[in-house]
């Protein structure tokens, strides 16, 4: 009979493919999962910085503490070399004795030692609304 001998042919056949989809799937698998946490602990750093920012808090000791060795060495140079890039420089001005640092810019905002907004730099002069 042709048909169980075609059958027996096709058999060794469909297994290698089957075998060659398995591969690409569990390839393209690692790829998303490595993905996925490189952007988790993106997320993460980004939270921690935020948190840091507003609550005035040692970033690099948090760090330590809330992410492993391995998420420290991917991702934090990537994202410190980011903050580096968008960083805004500050122009500095004393006004009564004290420090203060602006955005030496068209309503740029002037800061306190504490990077708490405490007036506004307008038509070149130096306006605090404390």
């Amino acid at each position: 009979m042709k048909t169980i001998e075609t059958l027996k042919e096709l058999h060794p056949k469909i297994n290698s493919l089957l075998g060659e989809i398995d591969s690409i799937i569990k390839e393209d698998t690692k790829k998303i999962k490595k993905e996925y946490s490189l952007l988790v602990t993106e997320a993460r750093i980004n939270i921690i910085n935020e948190i840091c920012a507003g609550e005035e808090l040692n970033l690099s000791e948090i760090r330590n503490k809330y992410l492993t060795e391995k998420e420290k060495k991917n991702i934090t140079t990537k994202i410190e070399s980011k903050e580096i890039n968008n960083e805004i420089l500050l122009d500095t001005v004393v006004i009564n004795n004290k420090t203060y640092f602006y955005e030496n810019k068209e309503k740029g905002g002037i800061y306190d030692s504490k990077s708490k907004q405490v007036g506004i730099y307008k038509n070149g002069e130096h306006i605090l609304t404390i």
